[in-house]
């Protein structure tokens, strides 16, 4: 299981190059948002509680079965990300060249820190939606049915993004 000291055995697109999860060091990027933190904070927190609102409610009321979904989805990126490669289309409908990546119960576990019965369960109703799909030997990956069903929930995550966007860019700050 995770805890506060945990390393990450897999660095987030965002961490890219920083060693390990979020960076300590201060960057540029964390030092514009401080200096913007007056518009870009109010802008966030409502926002994001917005966001975390209408996700609960696509997801039945249940943010754990979001984060499993959101977990196999990130864990289940290829390293070598290239967004400029791709479009939301080919992203979300087309097929992938080479077949998906796959992840396991217990790394989602050990990942996420949600108890892995837990997972377990969650990964059970993901499958019954068809937005997860398991192999024979009990590897996961996100189906391309998530991408059409969830489709609200990628438009409130991108009025989420869109929000901070403007504000991050917002006049006079």
């Amino acid at each position: 299981m995770l805890g506060k000291s945990t390393q990450w055995t897999h660095r987030p697109f965002w961490a890219a190059g920083t060693g390990t999860g979020m960076p300590h060091r201060k960057s540029d990027a964390a030092e514009a948002i401080k200096a913007r933190f007056g518009t870009v904070w109010p802008a966030h927190l409502s926002a994001f509680t917005t966001l975390l609102i209408n996700l609960r409610t696509c997801f039945d009321g249940d943010l754990d079965l979001m984060l499993v979904l959101a977990v196999i989805a990130e864990r289940t990126r290829p390293d070598e990300w290239h967004p400029e490669i791709f479009t939301y289309r080919q992203l979300t409908r087309d097929e992938a060249e080479g077949g998906p990546l796959m992840i396991n119960l217990q790394s989602i576990a050990e990942y996420s820190g949600i108890p892995r019965e837990t997972v377990r369960r969650k990964i059970n109703i993901l499958v019954d939606k068809e937005w997860v799909v398991r192999d024979g030997n009990g590897m996961l990956s996100v189906s391309k049915q998530a991408a059409t069903d969830l489709e609200d929930a990628t438009g409130h995550s991108v009025t989420y993004l869109s929000v901070l966007w403007q504000a991050f860019h917002a006049e006079g700050t």
